[in-house]
C-alpha cells in the first residue's frame, strides 16, 4: 500500500499579516528588513514564515502534542529572512534552536518592535550629550547606551538637518583637566557653542524637546542646565549605579520619591551660602576661610529617614522632587533676603541634579550660582559663576 503524503497546511492570509506586522517586516533573528533584497537593491521580498513546532511530526521540532491547526497560527510562526531560515531547520543544529529558544526570540523581537512603535511622533526628542573628564578619568557614555535609555523613556530620538547622528554633543575629554577656573571657563565656552546650536534649532522650530545626558564635573553640568533653552522641555537622565549596559535607563518601577528639606544653619550679614548634601556630605567647616566668618549658610538635604548617597536620584519623580525643593529654597531666600545677586554653592549631588540646578534659574530674575569645586587636595575653590 502506498503511504498517503500529508499536505502542508498553509497559514491564512490574516495569520500572515499578523506575523509580518508583529515583526515590523524584519527578520526575528538578524533584524534585517525582509521586504526587499538589500544586496541587489531590488524590490524582491526575502521574508519567510518559519514554524517553531514543525508542521508535521517529521519536520523540525515536529514531535509535539500541538494539533495541526495550532501549528499554522501566528503564535507558532516566526518571520525570518532566507539566510536565517535555513540554519533554524538544519538537522545539524536543531538542538541549538529548540522550541523554547525560538519562542523566546520571537517574544523578544516582537516586544521590542511594539515598544518602539508605541512611541508616537509627538514624543520626539533631540539628544544632548556632554562628556568631560572627572578626577583624571574619562567617563564612557556611548551612543548605544544613550539610544537605549531614550527609547526606554518612551522618547523617539529626533535627527536634525545636517546631523549624522540623532544627537548634539560637546565632548570635553580632549581638554586637559585641571582644578582651576581656566579649565572650567574653557569647557563652559564649548558648552555655550552647543547651547547656541540648540537655541537656533528652537528658533527654527526644529527642536521641541531635549533628552539630556551629562557626564562631567558638577560645575560644568550646572552650567549646561542653565544654558539649555527654557522654551522647550528637557528630560534629564541620570547614570544609575549598576554594572548593567542599561546604566542610563531610568528603572521601570520606582518607589516613592524622597523628600527634601532645607535649613538655615547659620545667620550672618555676609555672603549667602547653600550646601547641598545629596550624594555626599559637606560640612560648614570645610568651606573656604572667607565663607566661615559672617556668611549666612543654608543646607539642603534629604529628609529623614532617607540618607544621602549616590543613588538618591533613581527616578524622574525623584529628580522632579529635587527641582521643587530647590525652587522652594530660592523663593524663601527672596522672601527673607530680597533679590541677592549671587549665592555661593557647594554641591555634593548626582549628575542629573547638577543639570537641574542650572535649569531652575530664571533668566534675569534668579541669583547666579557661584559654584565651588574641590581641587586635587580636597580644598574648595571658586570654579565657575553660573547665571541664566
Amino acid at each position: 500500500m502506498n503511504k498517503i503524503r500529508q499536505s502542508r497546511p498553509e497559514p491564512s492570509e490574516r495569520t500572515r499579516l499578523q506575523v509580518w506586522g508583529a515583526a515590523a517586516g524584519r527578520c526575528t533573528f538578524c533584524n534585517r528588513v525582509v521586504t526587499e533584497n538589500d544586496d541587489l537593491g531590488l524590490d524582491v521580498p526575502i521574508g519567510e514564515l518559519a514554524h517553531n513546532v514543525g508542521w508535521s511530526d517529521n519536520s523540525p521540532r515536529g514531535e509535539s502534542d500541538i494539533d495541526r491547526d495550532a501549528r499554522r497560527q501566528a503564535d507558532n510562526l516566526l518571520l525570518l529572512c532566507r539566510n536565517c531560515h535555513k540554519p533554524v531547520d538544519d538537522g545539524g543544529v536543531l538542538g541549538l534552536y529548540t522550541v523554547e529558544e525560538l519562542a523566546k526570540r520571537k517574544r523578544d523581537h516582537e516586544t521590542r518592535v511594539r515598544l518602539l512603535t508605541d512611541i508616537g511622533a509627538d514624543r520626539s526628542a533631540v539628544v544632548i550629550r556632554v562628556v568631560g573628564a572627572i578626577r583624571g578619568v574619562n567617563p564612557h557614555l556611548d551612543y548605544d547606551a544613550v539610544l537605549e535609555a531614550t527609547v526606554g523613556a518612551s522618547l523617539f530620538p529626533q535627527q536634525l538637518p545636517g546631523v549624522h547622528r540623532n544627537e548634539l554633543e560637546a565632548d570635553l575629554r580632549s581638554i586637559a583637566e585641571a582644578s582651576e577656573p581656566d579649565y572650567f571657563e574653557t569647557c563652559a565656552r564649548q558648552i555655550d557653542v552647543l547651547a547656541e546650536r540648540i537655541s537656533d534649532g528652537v528658533r527654527r522650530d526644529e527642536i521641541r524637546r531635549l533628552a539630556v545626558f551629562g557626564f562631567a564635573r558638577i560645575p560644568l553640568l550646572i552650567h549646561l542646565g542653565a544654558r539649555l533653552d527654557d522654551k522647550v522641555s528637557a528630560f534629564v537622565f541620570q547614570r544609575q549605579r549598576t554594572d548593567s549596559s542599561n546604566a542610563w535607563r531610568w528603572p521601570d518601577a520606582a518607589g516613592q520619591p524622597p523628600a527634601f528639606e532645607h535649613e538655615r544653619i547659620r545667620e550672618g550679614s555676609g555672603a549667602l551660602v547653600l550646601i547641598l548634601n545629596l550624594s555626599g556630605s559637606i560640612g560648614p567647616d570645610e568651606l573656604p576661610a572667607d565663607m566661615r566668618g559672617d556668611s549666612t549658610i543654608y543646607e539642603l538635604r534629604l529628609a529623614a529617614p532617607a540618607r544621602s548617597g549616590p543613588g538618591v536620584i533613581d527616578s524622574p519623580e525623584a529628580l522632579a522632587a529635587f527641582d521643587a525643593a530647590v525652587r522652594r529654597f530660592l523663593a524663601e531666600v527672596e522672601g527673607l533676603h530680597g533679590k541677592p545677586e549671587r549665592i555661593a554653592l557647594f554641591a555634593a549631588v548626582p549628575i542629573a541634579a547638577a543639570v537641574t540646578l542650572g535649569r531652575v534659574l530664571m533668566p534675569n530674575v534668579s541669583p547666579a550660582w557661584t559654584v565651588y569645586d574641590r581641587d586635587q587636595h580636597g580644598k574648595f575653590f571658586l570654579s565657575l559663576e553660573v547665571r541664566r
